[in-house]
């Protein structure tokens, strides 16, 4: 393996090309941390390492002072070797330096590398400091990983791009006036129903977008679900992730689709299944929110919603929702929320909801800092602006808070009911600004 090892590395530098695009999302290779960085498949994570060595290259530090290895290689993949055969090939490879000083490590899908935590754990304490390691599953990167590095790690989480990134891969300038904003709002309904994959951006065909997009969700299926946890049984899981699909930003009850299942003929363990759709949220193909209660045992109890990791694939599924334009605005501007205010340890994000009404999420900084967050697509109606804001009322004083926000496609107004103050926000113009909705 030693053999195959170096010429796979020789091969990474003599066919390192630096992408022609960047996300905002920068890396400073010189901390002195364990970075890794985690998200969805196809969301940018090689080429930031690809970036950040491009950096290093420009600073003259030559490649026998970096070491970029991509797991995810085929000639890797399924294989089992000690993983200090990569160190012993890299040496072997930059004779000059046998003892790996200074030398910067990147890992591309170190979910590939068996026993991979105590290696990177060694790299940091006994040869370098600077490491950065890249993964498809947040929960095997920085939970399961947490009592090996002790504390020596640094989470970052790269998603499919923002409104604000997508402007800007688009060259198009943010404006609320004249020819800016036709430009901005067009962007808008285009990044709505495509998404934000980094390569469906750049493609801008629909029906290319959509086979990239499904094949996204097979890779996720097949490379970060079945073939990290090799179920004996696995022909249900497309229905399951399909049923969760369909049932974006409503409360999903795992029970009754595992009666779904059992109804259909599968032979499958509840907890199973349980485990199964853990597993699918660690790989970011959607994210939960509990309902808010005061009761942490309640809010864990209680049916959780599921938002898609991007509107694009969340289409490419066929779900029921692909063409609804209200739960697709709703599915991001989770994700618009969870870019601000969550973060890969706790979202503090949930979602209200009683006998007669509900509202979409909670933000929850603390008791004092509580903002319940509604989404419509427009409030032309008075039946519909009566049931959006009721909800938002309930969830204010069910929570304490003095005021409200409600996101829509184009409306803007301020209002004030039975002492609530409550901002009426255009989607387009907070996406586009990335406003902070606590401070508006």
């Amino acid at each position: 393996m030693k053999k195959e090892l170096s010429e796979i590395l020789t091969q990474h530098r003599e066919r390192f090309v630096v992408p022609a695009q960047s996300r905002f999302l920068k890396v400073n290779p010189d901390l002195p941390k364990v970075q890794t960085i985690t998200g969805a498949r196809r969301t940018g994570k090689s080429s930031l390492l690809k970036l950040t060595i491009a950096g290093l290259l420009e600073q003259g530090i030559g490649w026998n002072k970096v070491c970029f290895l991509s797991l995810e290689n085929e000639r890797l993949r399924g294989e089992s070797f000690d993983p200090d055969e990569i160190l012993q090939a890299f040496a072997a490879l930059n004779p000059e330096n046998p003892l790996l000083k200074e030398v910067y490590f990147f890992f591309d899908e170190i979910q590939y590398l068996g026993h991979w935590e105590n290696f990177i754990n060694r790299i940091h304490e006994q040869i370098s400091r600077n490491v950065i390691i890249t993964g498809s599953n947040s929960k095997l990167l920085h939970t399961e990983v947490a009592g090996v590095l002790r504390g020596r790690g640094l989470p970052t989480e790269l998603l499919p791009l923002s409104f604000v990134e997508y402007l800007k891969w688009k060259n198009i300038t943010f404006g609320e006036f004249g020819s800016n904003k036709v430009q901005v709002i067009s962007a808008f309904d285009k990044y709505l129903f495509q998404g934000g994959y980094p390569e469906t951006v750049l493609a801008g065909n629909e029906q290319i977008n959509e086979k990239l997009l499904q094949e996204y969700f097979n890779a996720v299926l097949f490379r970060d679900i079945i073939d990290q946890n090799h179920p004996a049984n696995y022909r249900y899981l497309r229905y399951l992730f399909h049923r969760i699909a369909d049932n974006t930003g409503k409360p999903t009850g795992l029970h009754k689709i595992f009666r779904e299942l059992k109804t259909r003929g599968y032979a499958i363990s509840q907890n199973k299944l349980y485990e199964m759709a853990d597993l699918a949220e660690s790989v970011y193909l959607y994210k939960r929110i509990s309902r808010f209660d005061a009761s942490l045992i309640k809010r864990e109890n209680t049916d959780k919603k599921c938002y898609f990791i991007d509107n694009g694939m969340l289409r490419a599924l066929g779900s029921a929702f692909s063409e609804n334009r209200g739960m697709l605005l709703e599915n991001m501007a989770f994700w618009q929320l969870y870019r601000q205010y969550g973060n890969i340890y706790t979202t503090d994000i949930y979602y209200y909801s009683d006998a007669s009404s509900e509202c979409d999420f909670v933000l929850w900084k603390s008791e004092k800092e509580v903002l319940p967050v509604q989404v419509t697509w427009e409030m032309k109606t008075e039946e519909t602006r009566q049931r959006e804001v009721k909800g938002l009322l309930k969830a204010c004083k069910a929570t304490g808070a003095r005021r409200g926000i409600i996101i829509t496609y184009d409306t803007e107004e301020q209002m004030k009911i039975d002492g609530i103050r409550i901002t009426i926000l255009p989607a387009w113009k907070w996406c586009g600004t990335e406003a902070d909705l606590y401070a508006i």
